[in-house]
């Protein structure tokens, strides 16, 4: 049982933080996959990554990478945190993975329950 509005939310938000830090010709794909008793979904990225240091506060409100260069990026930092909160009331977790210049994937998964 699971809202499907607010999953559709949370796949949004990810898949468009994917498309605003992946450059023209890039490579965005999402997946879905079932494993240990979950939904998992993945969406991945070949933009500009993100270094370790940054990628559990990715999910904090209001935080942003820090970026060098002129980076107008638009955005408030409250995507992922949403899209956090909403996983988390299902009863799942979200996380990420991510290599500096070679790309981003973000991950969440949610319990499925056993039909009667």
């Amino acid at each position: 049982m699971a809202d499907a509005r607010r999953l559709e939310q949370v796949l949004v938000n990810m898949v468009a933080n994917a498309v605003k830090y992946t450059p023209a010709g890039g490579t965005i794909r999402t997946t879905v996959s079932q494993e240990n008793g979950s939904i998992k979904f993945a969406v991945s990225d070949n933009g500009r990554g993100i270094p370790q240091e940054d990628l559990e506060r990715v999910f904090e409100p209001f935080y942003r990478v820090p970026h060098q260069g002129t980076d107008r990026t638009p955005g408030t930092g409250l995507g992922l945190a949403l899209a956090k909160s909403l996983v988390e009331l299902h009863g799942g977790r979200i996380w990420a993975e991510s290599e500096p210049q070679k790309g981003s994937t973000f991950y969440f998964t949610i319990p499925i329950e056993p039909r009667n």
